[in-house]
């Protein structure tokens, strides 16, 4: 590779400002500044052309000369999508809606692990995608967890955990299609594997994804024994004891909250009728952007679900629900026509900050991907250098250093699922597939999962109202233990079946779910010594 470990710079500038500066949108510029310098090899004027054309790219601002480049966006539609959705919080907040779902919630659930609890279960119920997944569940489950006093830093962990962990092994979702092409693109299906076939090598896949029926498990245990460990459990017992949420943060939500009074005569419909409109427009535009035969195309609905276009899915499925919103509540009487304007203007704030931080992750994705082709360096440097067995624990290392680098799991599938899929036909090992694919996909969740530059990380922190920095920070523990036990899982996966004992994701399974429960058994017992200090901290 050209830049070599010189490619390494950027994506840990970048973190490692993040984290020591709490400063997320001067450290994300500040990566992508030294990746194009790099890429220029040091010279300023090119460097910063390079940067214009970088934001101009990603912003895909000459789409705007005609409708049919503007039809054509993803990053624009994505960015019209979170505004969108903004705004259907806004209005649905203003018409009470989620005031009345709160409180008809609050009398229905009693207990703080009952609000836990049913967070997860709405997480897991929205598959679809994880941007809508994110902002959704924070936005329907915060007045529960408020009144049981759990902080926001639990609910944006119970957030990011239940949309990409979810996403990925769900039969149907945004991400099931881009793995399925992916798959399809790299060989599967053809030639020496023309006997497997993409789909169904991704539904084998699942028991074999570790990470993500794991990061589940632990979710479901949180809930439930409330065994927090590390930065989590000063958040959770600040906020159980106290009722600091923020733990002496605020709310990245509050200002925009506090111009919207909500009516007193919302009901609970006004917030579920939107929603569910939205989700219906949601699964209707992604089939006929994948060519449903019953909407006008020639796909079944299986195909339609591989080749949809999710961005544009989801730009028309929200404009859509957005003049739905209007009509519908002005039909109700429930916000004056002329508010509108400012119920705009509201929920365009709310999604700002996270706009600004997708636009420069993307930026410094994009250097980082294309330019300096980080992920393809630490890729080839593992491949050339570890047996074909350890290679689904490589692999899988490999996926969470790229995608905590760069913020994405869908770039990493498309850097080394290509590189796995030869890697099994060179050495003729068709029995290591799904655990090679599976690490490949659980490694990129986890890096997705834990990078404070990725979009769902940052999606979750906005859904959940919770300081960006406090959430990366209180999540990173509990999802690398989840990684660590997948790792030495995937490590016995290829020994045994180097010895001829086969590879099985449900003897994996079975070895990782006791251990990891263990650990955290362990690990909180061991937080709890230090309560009391945190107690008498808050005190003081």
């Amino acid at each position: 590779m050209e830049f070599g470990y010189w490619s390494l710079i950027p994506p840990v500038l970048a973190i490692g400002l993040a984290l020591i500066t709490k400063k997320v949108y001067i450290s994300l510029f500040a990566g992508i500044a030294v990746g194009a310098l790099i890429f220029t090899h040091g010279d300023i004027i090119s460097a910063i052309g390079k940067i214009v054309t970088i934001f101009w790219d990603n912003l895909e601002l000459k789409n705007f000369s005609s409708w049919e480049n503007f039809n054509n966006s993803w990053n624009l539609f994505i960015l019209f999508f979170l505004i969108f959705l903004g705004i259907l919080v806004a209005l649905v907040n203003r018409a009470g809606g989620a005031l009345a779902y709160g409180n008809w919630v609050i009398k229905k659930i009693k207990t703080r692990e009952g609000a836990s609890f049913a967070t997860f279960i709405l997480g897991v119920l929205i598959f679809l995608d994880d941007y809508f997944n994110c902002l959704t569940v924070g936005t329907v489950m915060k007045p529960l967890t408020d009144k049981h006093r759990i902080s926001r830093a639990k609910l944006a962990y119970i957030i990011d955990s239940t949309a990409a962990p979810v996403c990925i092994i769900a039969p149907v979702s945004s991400w099931v299609a881009n793995v399925i092409s992916q798959l399809t693109q790299s060989g599967v299906g053809k030639d020496t594997l023309a006997a497997f076939n993409p789909y169904n090598v991704f539904l084998t896949s699942v028991v074999f994804n570790s990470y993500a029926l794991l990061t589940m498990f632990m979710v479901v245990l949180m809930a439930f024994k409330s065994y927090d460990f590390g930065v989590m459990r000063e958040h959770e017992i600040r906020a159980k004891k106290f009722g600091d949420l923020y733990n002496g943060g605020k709310e990245v939500s509050k200002i925009v909250d506090k111009e919207i009074t909500p009516s007193k005569n919302g009901k609970v419909i006004d917030l579920l009728i939107p929603i569910l409109f939205l989700i219906v427009m949601l699964i209707g535009f992604m089939l006929y952007t994948g060519g449903y035969k019953l909407l006008g195309g020639e796909n079944s609905m299986f195909d339609a679900f591989q080749n949809m276009n999710s961005a544009k899915a989801l730009f028309y499925s929200g404009l859509i629900s957005v003049i739905f919103a209007v009509v519908y509540f002005a039909a109700r009487k429930l916000i004056p026509l002329g508010e509108y304007p400012k119920l705009f203007w509201a929920g365009f704030r709310l999604m700002l900050p996270a706009n600004c931080i997708l636009i420069l992750a993307w930026g410094i994705g994009s250097i980082i991907k294309n330019d300096l082709q980080t992920g393809q360096f630490i890729g080839t440097l593992a491949a050339q250098n570890f047996p074909i067995e350890l290679m689904p624990a490589i692999l899988f290392l490999i996926a969470c250093l790229v995608a905590y680098s760069t913020g994405t799991s869908w770039g990493t599938f498309a850097i080394l699922i290509p590189m796995a899929i030869p890697m099994v036909v060179s050495t003729g090992r068709t029995d290591l597939l799904m655990a090679m694919i599976s690490a490949v996909l659980g490694g990129a969740v986890y890096g997705d999962h834990v990078s404070p530059i990725s979009d769902t990380t940052i999606m979750s922190s906005t859904g959940a109202g919770c300081n960006h920095l406090d959430h990366v920070s209180t999540q990173m523990p509990y999802a690398t233990l989840v990684a660590g036990v997948c790792f030495v899982g995937y490590i016995i996966m290829g020994f045994t079946a180097r010895y001829g004992l086969g590879v099985s994701g449900t003897v994996n399974l079975l070895f990782c779910v006791p251990v990891l429960y263990i650990l955290v058994r362990v690990l909180s017992k061991k937080a709890s010594q230090k309560d009391d200090s945190i107690e008498d901290k808050q005190k003081a």
